[in-house]
């Protein structure tokens, strides 16, 4: 059993939701920081409607870019449910019934936010931010697409993404994990829409994060204009898979980056440290049952750059940047407007 050990000789162990309930209304509170703090979520505890099949635990709505708002249907659970029988059968009821109850939706969602101040003055930010004539067009952009899930939950097992990959949508998952200490204070260690904390995925109720809200809030908006994905790549899989292959997998992507990502670019480790080859994509898809996902290119690579890291510190892991800024750079360090990796 892992457990976590503060500076001050606290002793945190992981706590095990008995009530969906108790774990929804954690996901409730700490909404801003799992899914952005200018985000939309509404929370679902009632029918909304003759038309709908099934009722989910929650809507969002993704603002982090204002011209491409992104709706998403929420589930919230707890490991103890069944996968197949309770995850999976709702997400497939969800999926099948989305489109024929868009505009029951959209009516029931313009409804709860103009009934709360705080989604409502949300929504208006974000709309003079875009180029939406008013809050009624910004919200059609976001509910007439194609569905868009989450399954919030405190431990993601294989057999869960198995499930949700037989289902074949866009359902993605982000996992709450919650620690207590012998005085039931509280620490939360989560993913995030756009995998903005990078290793400060642990944080303390009781004390702020070493990084500010507002370095992660740029760290999100960036990745969300962004529609490349630099992957950390040694000689070896660069050459079999990369290039040999047209492909690249076992990658973390953000449940927020999915439809936002156009090309792939290889940053290949030192000696060479540097990127040297982008791809067009043609599909995301989840790598077997991990949690991650495999990318397929439309073709073989191209040759750009190269590339150098420059001030920026050696890949570990995937970036975000905007391929425009890719291509007429001098050093990666140039590219990633925040400095950091992603």
């Amino acid at each position: 059993m892992s457990v976590v050990l503060t500076n001050n000789g606290q002793i945190f162990r992981p706590f095990a939701y008995e009530k969906e309930a108790d774990f929804e209304a954690d996901v409730v509170r700490l909404a801003d920081q799992l899914f952005g703090s200018g985000s939309i979520y509404v929370d679902v505890k009632k029918r909304i409607g003759s038309d709908i099949v099934t009722i989910p635990d929650g809507y969002l709505i993704d603002t982090a870019e204002p011209n491409a708002p992104e709706l998403f249907v929420i589930e919230n659970e707890i490991v103890s449910h069944d996968p197949f029988k309770h995850i999976g059968i709702q997400m497939l009821k969800f999926v099948t019934s989305f489109e024929e109850a868009q505009r029951t939706l959209r009516t029931f969602l313009m409804r709860e936010i103009r009934a709360d101040r705080k989604m409502l003055e949300r929504l208006e930010s974000a709309c003079k931010q875009s180029n939406s004539a008013n809050v009624d067009e910004y919200l059609d952009k976001a509910v007439y697409k194609p569905f868009s899930g989450l399954v919030v939950i405190d431990e993601a097992r294989p057999e869960l993404h198995r499930v949700l990959e037989k289902i074949n949508a866009n359902i993605s998952v982000l996992v709450l994990k919650t620690f207590v200490s012998d005085s039931g204070e509280k620490l939360h260690e989560f993913d995030t829409l756009y995998d903005e904390f990078e290793d400060e995925e642990v944080v303390e109720e009781s004390r702020a994060p070493s990084r500010t809200p507002e370095a992660r809030t740029v760290r999100r908006d960036r990745r969300a204009m962004s529609d490349t994905i630099i992957v950390p790549a040694r000689e070896e899989g660069f050459q079999n898979v990369f290039m040999g292959e047209n492909q690249w997998y076992a990658i973390r992507i953000g449940a927020g980056m999915k439809d936002r990502l156009k090309y792939i670019a290889a940053y290949r480790v030192a000696p060479i440290s540097a990127v040297t080859h982008v791809a067009e994509i043609q599909e995301i898809k989840p790598y077997r049952d991990t949690g991650k996902y495999l990318v397929v290119f439309k073709g073989p690579a191209r040759e750009i750059g190269p590339i150098p890291a420059g001030a920026m510190r050696g890949m570990q892991s995937p970036i975000y940047v905007q391929s425009e800024r890719l291509n007429n750079c001098g050093t990666l360090a140039e590219v990633v407007s925040s400095g950091e990796a992603a």
